[in-house]
Formats: C-alpha cells, sequence, structure tokens
C-alpha cells in the first residue's frame, strides 16, 4: 500500500505564501489551465515585508503578475497559481425573439442598401460612359495632355479575315 502525502497550498494571505511569494523566483505560474511564465524576479516589497508583484518571462516576454491576482503557492511543486482572468464575450447572444428582431432588422437594413444601389448605380455608370467617349473623342488626356491609343483604322469583317497561323492574325497585303 502505497501512501503518498498530498502537495500542501497556502493560499494568499498567509504568513506563508508571503514568504514564497518573496521567494518564488524560479516558479511557474499557471492560471487554470495555462502557464503563464515563470517568475524572472519579484518585482518589489511592500512594508511589512509583503510581495507587491512578480515578472513573469515566457519565451521574449514579461508579464508583471500582481499579488491581488495570486491565489495560492505550492512549494513542493514549484508552482504559483493565479487567478484566471475572463477573456472578451461576444457582445451579444441572440437567442429566441432577439433573434427573430435582430435578422428583421438586418434585412430592412439590406434592403435599403438594395435600394440605395438600384438608385444610385445607373446615372454613376452613364455619367462614367459619358466621360470615357468624351476622352476617346479628344484623343488626350485632359490632365497629362499624352495620346490616347486610336482604335484601329481598318474595319474587320468576316470575310476580309484569312485563316493564317500565329497571333496576329489580321487583314493582309495583297501582291
Amino acid at each position: 500500500m502505497d501512501v503518498t502525502a498530498p502537495d500542501r497550498s497556502f493560499p494568499n494571505g498567509s504568513a506563508v505564501c508571503d514568504y514564497w511569494l518573496s521567494r518564488c523566483e524560479g516558479f511557474t505560474v499557471r492560471a487554470g489551465h495555462r502557464t503563464l511564465g515563470v517568475v524572472e524576479h519579484v518585482a518589489g516589497t511592500l512594508t511589512g515585508g509583503r510581495t507587491e508583484s512578480i515578472v513573469l518571462r515566457k519565451g521574449h516576454r514579461r508579464r508583471v503578475v500582481p499579488v491581488h491576482d495570486i491565489l495560492a503557492v505550492v512549494p513542493a511543486r514549484k508552482v504559483v497559481l493565479a487567478r484566471r482572468h475572463e477573456h472578451a464575450k461576444p457582445a451579444a447572444r441572440f437567442t429566441g425573439a432577439a433573434l427573430g428582431r435582430a435578422a428583421a432588422v438586418a434585412w430592412a437594413l439590406a434592403l435599403q442598401v438594395a435600394h440605395w444601389l438600384e438608385r444610385e448605380v445607373p446615372p454613376l455608370v452613364e455619367r462614367i460612359r459619358r466621360e470615357i467617349a468624351a476622352r476617346n473623342r479628344l484623343r488626350t488626356a485632359p490632365t497629362t495632355r499624352r495620346t490616347h491609343r486610336a482604335a484601329n483604322r481598318y474595319a474587320f469583317a468576316l470575310d476580309q479575315q484569312p485563316l493564317g497561323r500565329g497571333r496576329n492574325v489580321g487583314p493582309t497585303r495583297t501582291r
């Protein structure tokens, strides 16, 4: 029969915990199932010999943990147990009627956007088409004064195009 003594933990606020917090360099700090890091050094002591905070190191990062976030110290395992901080949660959880209201609001917003696009896009497309046509008539760009590439002057008709090989298939000169 193998009987082992459980590792003793000392809760924050006890004199033994204060003692071990002032001498916990090299201890692993855990919060729940996560390892926060290893204690690099004790940051400072308050009056009466109490530790103010500890500095952790994990990889190249350093992190300061105040003593009020420490839950307990387990000296036999060289572990400091810290308080778990809640991570950010979604702003709103939709259930039941709230989901129906949110879907209705989203649908109304989508309809407004669709009506706006239906009203605004055709005039915009027409303005762009007119500007492109005007620039092609001018043959110069208004801001750069460069000549635009002119369209091919010869017309392609099905009977004029030879069935040749290569990339540049077009009208050929006759001899």
